[in-house]
């Protein structure tokens, strides 16, 4: 497994300006996870094109963030030994850049900062082998989906085996106290909530109250529901410990308060 944290700057025309954050990433055998975590408020409101960048500038393109107001977090996931279907792996990525309207934030990785920095990103094109793989992959994905029986998690919702669970929207959050809307930017809930279309709320025998994102208890998501405040998990239906740790599905809780 590699590990390793580095540095976030703005850039105002190809000149490194002021650290934004920082991104951190962990890299196994077959998926490499990166957070990128950004604290600026001069870019607040602001969308920006996250892209791996390769040698001779050419960028796979990750995805798009959307900044908040104070901190924003996005993570994102990749094969790492062959990125987005293409030829790269992790150990070719020379660093990050997100593509902001009016300038650009960097981040590099080796010590070819030129290459990252100082030259416009050449979007990656996939080769006619590789867009045939990509089309084979997406038909089967659509007929998977087609297969699969839906919502088959909400049968083990804890809702419907505990009066102290209620189940919510993701729009709900809104209407709880303000001290609370911070929730709304958190990447791991905005994860869960993708998946799964609700988050629940519990209270416990002492009247506190969680807010819990519906999710799985393996390894890599202990570790991820961790990092952005989701300590606690309670499987869906009763299980064994053996259970848990094998990765069943339940809720990833973090305490809230609506008063």
């Amino acid at each position: 497994m590699k590990r390793f944290i580095t540095y976030l700057y703005q850039y105002k025309e190809l000149k490194k300006s002021n650290n934004t954050g920082f991104i951190k990433v962990e890299s196994q055998s077959k998926i490499t996870r990166m957070m990128i975590v950004i604290k600026s408020q001069t870019i607040s409101g602001a969308s920006g094109k996250v892209y791996l960048i390769f040698e001779d500038t050419v960028g796979i393109l990750l995805g798009e963030i959307k900044m908040g107001d104070g901190e924003i977090r996005q993570v994102y996931e990749f094969d790492t030994e062959k990125i987005k279907d293409t030829g790269y792996d992790i150990d070719d990525v020379k660093g990050i850049r997100i593509e902001m309207p009016d300038d650009f934030m960097a981040s590099c990785w080796t010590d070819d900062m030129e290459v990252v920095t100082q030259h416009d990103i050449i979007p990656y094109k996939p080769t006619a082998a590789e867009q045939r793989i990509v089309d084979h992959d997406d038909s089967a994905v659509l007929q998977m989906k087609q297969e699969i029986p839906v919502a088959e998690e909400k049968k083990e919702s804890i809702q419907q085996k505990k009066k102290n669970v209620r189940r919510i929207d993701i729009s709900d959050l809104r209407t709880m106290p303000s001290k609370n809307w911070y929730l709304v930017n958190n990447s791991f809930l905005m994860h869960g909530y993708a998946n799964y279309k609700h988050l629940v709320i519990k209270t416990d025998s002492n009247g506190r109250e969680y807010l819990g994102v519906p999710g799985v208890s393996e390894a890599p998501e202990r570790m991820m529901a961790k990092i952005f405040g989701f300590n606690e998990f309670e499987p869906a239906a009763p299980v064994t410990a053996a259970d848990v740790e094998s990765g069943i599905f339940g809720y990833w809780f973090c305490p809230i308060d609506l008063r």
